[in-house]
């Protein structure tokens, strides 16, 4: 009965209560985040994107609200987060052009995560492999202490 109850609490300890519990707690608080935007006209999509054409600072605040993870705006305005979804692809045709858009979150450490969003604008009648516009933005967030 001893080595199930030592057994519980080491992996109790190892793993917590549960992956939402921890996953929100991550977020919680001030992040510093440095992005930088790239843009790259009539391209493949495997063509690089050069230089980077802006970069820009920003603190993001997350807090928990009724059971919730929030990103908090400056102007006090709350965005809803779901931390289980690190990936969101969203595709939409608006007329004639094909937007889709990729939205990556990878944590790279307790205390910094890496946050891409990757947009496609294409002509939906264009024949060739050529995009008409590529969008890239990499921000790197580390946490304020």
């Amino acid at each position: 009965m001893k080595k199930i109850l030592i057994i519980s609490l080491v992996t109790l300890a190892l793993f917590g209560c549960g992956d939402d519990k921890v996953t929100k707690e991550y977020w919680i608080g001030d992040w510093q985040c440095t992005a930088n935007d790239y843009e790259k006209h009539n391209g493949d999509v495997n063509e690089d994107f050069g230089d980077s054409v802006s970069s820009s600072e920003k603190i993001m605040t997350f807090k928990i609200l009724d059971n919730e993870l929030y990103q908090i705006n400056k102007d006090g305005t709350k965005i809803l987060i779901d931390p289980n979804k690190m990936e969101n692809i969203i595709n939409k045709v608006v007329g004639s052009t094909k937007i889709n858009t990729k939205k990556t979150t990878k944590i790279v450490n307790s205390d910094t995560f890496k946050l891409t969003m990757l947009t496609e604008i294409n002509n939906i009648n264009s024949d060739n492999n050529v995009i008409d516009f590529r969008a890239k933005t990499e921000a790197v967030c580390t946490r304020i202490k």
